[in-house]
């Protein structure tokens, strides 16, 4: 089963990834932008190509890249 380890949010709180540990021992992200649409608010996923990766820390580097991507913010931790 798939697990999440780390959820980041964009400094406006508009985009989230999620860092994923897949059963295979592999890690993949996960990007999402916050919607609002005839009075629902929800987290909406922001279709990417698949990306597996080796370590957790390549994974947080990632989710970074892509945090900084869709949201064109500066990214600071």
């Amino acid at each position: 089963m798939e697990q999440v380890l780390k959820e980041m949010l964009s400094p406006s709180n508009q985009y989230k990834v999620q860092i994923i540990k897949r059963k295979d021992g592999l890690f993949t992200t996960e990007v999402y932008m916050w919607q609002e649409d005839c009075g629902y608010e929800y987290w909406s996923p922001i279709k990417k190509g698949l990306s597996l990766i080796e370590t957790e820390e390549g994974a947080v580097t990632l989710a970074i890249d892509h945090l900084r991507e869709y949201s064109g913010e500066i990214i600071t931790l």
